[in-house]
């Protein structure tokens, strides 16, 4: 099994982020500037979209503007003009009262808390989206707080641990997933919790690390550290929002969704090129690929699975469902939020809609039910 030790120099690829060069920090400008030119033209075409895409106006600008950014700014460039998960965490806590609590796992990752994880009766182990290229953000936080309040109103206390995990292009594959089977790991063995007690979330390319760590429990890998639970046991539950389980286009809903979606053909591929770092892509980094059978058994009790019915990934993201499906036919819920886009429970937060998507009602009322 993997050793736990930070990533090797030739797993990191590009030096820290705050140390990228003034011709890149200086490149940052035109492109934004750009961005708005894109912003502008879309503002002016957007009554001319068609049923091909947004419904509204601001659909149509605010994703196209997301979808622009990514092509224009390099991964190191995105990440220079954001905030670490941390400093995020940080802030959110001050504003809002609370102490902040984090965790340094034994490779040298960090994770924080949300929630007292000594008095709750669930933890769930959060991995964040983001092409593992872009760290977490505020929204992370804020609507799994929403959840959490709402968990807590009826009786049923989850702290949350969010990984701030390894970001490309610092480190490649199996770094993030060796990271998020140590978060884990540090639950059952230093805070003495069963698997049992034990919730994997994730969005996005989270959600491919929650089916990573899943797919290592069953099929153990000597890329990863061990992963042992006590005979019979199994994980209480997975949220998976649009996990992200295949990293090809060829999917229908890749072309159908183009103009509906705020994630682009482009940034996946090349997020993607970029996390496997020239290794080869496997049963662990494209969960969709696996047979169904390789799901039999799985160590989980259920999963939550939600997608929107506008995105690129949907497809993939139903077809992984119904392989899982067919060897687990009582264990696992699937929801597509009608005219929804990528992860829009957390996106929702960003856009300052008030609105609940369907995706995330699904969510609480599927763990008050199901915890």
């Amino acid at each position: 099994m993997a050793e736990l030790v930070p990533p090797t120099p030739g797993q990191v690829l590009s030096t820290p982020v705050e140390q990228i060069s003034l011709l890149e920090k200086c490149a940052i400008v035109p492109a934004l500037l750009a961005t708005l030119c894109t912003v502008a033209y879309a503002a002016v075409t957007a009554p001319f979209r068609g049923e091909t895409g947004t419904r509204t106006f601001r659909e149509h600008v605010t994703y196209t503007a997301l979808r622009t950014a990514v092509q224009r700014l390099t991964t190191r460039q995105l990440q220079f003009i954001s905030e670490p998960f941390s400093k995020i965490y940080e802030t959110w806590c001050k504003d809002n009262g609370y102490q902040p609590e984090f965790v340094t796992l034994k490779s040298g990752c960090k994770a924080f808390w949300m929630g007292n994880h000594r008095s709750a009766k669930y933890i769930m182990v959060y991995y964040h989206g983001g092409g593992f290229s872009l760290d977490g953000e505020d929204t992370h936080i804020k609507f799994y707080h929403e959840v959490q309040t709402t968990l807590k109103e009826s009786g049923i206390p989850v702290a949350f641990l969010f990984l701030e995990y390894t970001l490309v292009p610092h480190a490649t594959y199996p770094t993030q997933v060796l990271e998020a089977v140590e978060a884990v790991n540090y639950v059952m063995t230093e805070l003495k919790r069963p698997a049992s007690d034990i919730i994997l979330g994730g969005d996005s390319a989270g959600g491919n690390m929650c089916l990573a760590v899943l797919s290592h429990l069953t099929h153990p890998s000597s890329d990863f550290p061990e992963l042992k639970l006590a005979e019979g046991d199994k994980l209480k539950a997975i949220l998976c929002v649009a996990p992200w389980v295949h990293f090809g286009a060829q999917w229908e809903s890749s072309q159908r969704n183009i103009h509906k979606d705020f994630v682009s053909a482009y940034a996946g591929e090349m997020w993607a090129r970029t996390y496997l770092g020239g290794k080869k892509s496997d049963y662990y980094t494209e969960a969709v690929e696996a047979p169904a059978d390789w799901w039999k058994d799985a160590k989980v009790e259920q999963i939550l699975c939600t997608v929107g019915s506008d995105e690129l990934l949907v497809d993939c993201i139903s077809a992984w469902v119904k392989k899982y499906k067919s060897v687990n036919p009582e264990g696992i819920t699937y929801v597509i939020g009608a005219h929804e886009a990528h992860i829009m429970p957390i996106m929702n937060v960003r856009f300052g809609l008030t609105k609940e998507t369907e995706q995330g009602a699904a969510i609480k009322s599927w763990m008050k039910a199901r915890l």
